[in-house]
């Protein structure tokens, strides 16, 4: 087969600032992963609190030049690779203006003392790529005196409140496949990876508070991400499993309405999709089997724009021309009439809810550690909806759905979606979805993606 140019290897990568402290406890965290993964630390260098703290080896603490920096591009296979684009240490969205590389070449880390993240579409059927930054290793060294200009103080406040301590894993599985998820730390040095968290040398098994999962969609889930994602919850065992679209509402949608033979005929009348009862049935099988890998967990069901696709099938009255549903759905407008939710009241009608299961109301918070789960995605302030920017304006610290893709901005998570990248209503369009969850663990939020059917090397 000849010479393997990328073998099976893991790294984990931060970054430094020139004349800055190293965060000691947070290395040492790091010190005591690589050995558990045996992984390789790589950390990539940036100027200080300004352009004359150049990231020359000498204006570098020790610690740091012990493991050593890294000057240069690196390939890590051919999916995926680390990226020197210099960036400002002050630049308040460090992926701004480098989109076009990221579809041009491969996904790419670079630092930043900011974790941030965002995928980019290349292709009308291929994973999309990622821009991805690293956080900090360093203590914060911005200009906030009153010896710089007023300017220099105002971009120096804000980068040091946006300070990360963190770094990004990737275990190389081989040329072309990898999996990424990021770590990020508290000031003590204290992070959490795939249900352990990382004290100095201390290392315990811990529960994560959250797991959201990215928008499920009962009867169109694809079959390794979703055997994955049930393996995840089995695993680590989530206090609170956070669903998002479970119910996908085909069967009552008002897109099929409007492609009679693409979607209604092709894609419902001919696949057996457009029976109500059917759809609540599977999703109560569905509950039932996700309840018990959950074990003594709660799940919460987000009120969505897919679960009012039946509520909106009610309003409309569509029922009484509907043949297939008209009975049951005689039975959901009756209790829609009384404010209850359709879709719930479905479930229980044909098959049953589990007793740790609550469907939220559009008016519920579900707030852990102040990241708002509560809503979907689909909505904020007057109705509107809009890109990560808009989330974080409406809701401040939160992990949503609804857009199918992973994204971090700051304290704004967005998690992925469960469906095929291929499936039928975005067949031909740019593909941007990822198949990625959330877990809130007591330091910090971690996303984990799924690729290929697998979450970890």
């Amino acid at each position: 087969m000849g010479d393997v140019k990328h073998k099976k290897k893991t790294y984990v990568i931060t970054s430094a600032q020139a004349l800055a402290k190293p965060n000691d406890q947070f290395l040492d965290s790091l010190e005591s992963y690589i050995d558990k993964m045996h992984a390789e630390l790589i950390i990539l260098p940036m100027i200080g609190s300004s352009a004359s703290e150049d990231y020359v080896p000498e204006n570098f603490h020790e610690r740091i030049l012990e493991y050593g920096l890294l000057y240069e591009r690196k390939p890590l296979n051919e999916n995926i690779g680390i990226e020197q684009f210099n960036v400002r240490p002050y630049q308040i969205d460090p992926i701004t203006g480098l989109q076009r590389f990221a579809q041009r070449e491969r996904s790419l880390i670079f630092a930043s003392p900011k974790q941030r993240w965002k995928y980019i579409p290349h292709s009308n059927s291929k994973m999309p790529k990622a821009l991805i930054t690293t956080g900090s290793s360093t203590e914060p060294n911005y200009a906030t005196g009153d010896d710089v200009s007023a300017e220099r103080r105002r971009l120096g406040n804000i980068a040091l409140r946006d300070h990360e301590y963190g770094a990004i894993v990737v275990e190389v599985i081989n040329e072309k496949k990898y999996h990424w998820r990021n770590l990020v730390s508290q000031k003590n040095g204290k992070f959490s990876d795939l249900g352990v968290e990382y004290d100095g040398r201390k290392l315990r098994d811990v529960r994560p508070l959250a797991m959201v999962c990215g928008d499920w969609h009962t009867g169109y889930t694809d079959r390794k991400v979703r055997k994955a994602t049930l393996d995840m919850i089995a695993e680590y065992e989530p206090e609170r499993l956070i669903l998002h679209d479970f119910f996908d509402g085909y069967s009552v949608s008002h897109h099929m309405q409007k492609q009679f033979i693409y979607q209604l005929i092709r894609e419902g009348a001919d696949k057996g999709n457009l029976s109500l009862e059917q759809e609540l049935l599977l999703c109560g099988k569905e509950l039932e089997i996700i309840a018990n890998k959950v074990g003594n967990g709660q799940i919460y069901i987000i009120q969505s724009n897919h679960l009012e696709f039946l509520n909106r099938y009610l309003d409309e009255g569509r029922f009484i021309k509907d043949p297939i549903n008209a009975r049951i759905a005689f039975k959901m407008a009756s209790a829609y009439a009384d404010g209850k939710n359709p879709v719930e009241e479905g479930i229980k009608y044909v098959y049953g809810v589990p007793v740790n299961v609550t469907f939220l109301t559009r008016w519920d918070d579900l707030k852990i550690r102040g990241y708002q789960l509560g809503n979907h995605g689909d909505t904020g302030p007057n109705g509107g909806r809009g890109n990560i920017t808009s989330k974080e304006n409406d809701f401040g610290k939160s992990i949503t759905g609804h857009v199918h893709k992973s994204e971090k901005l700051r304290q704004t998570f967005t998690v992925g979606t469960m469906i095929p990248f291929d499936i039928f209503y975005i067949r031909g369009n740019p593909v941007a979805w990822t198949h990625s969850h959330a877990f809130i663990y007591p330091t910090s939020v971690q996303m984990v993606n799924i690729i290929d059917g697998e979450y970890k090397r």
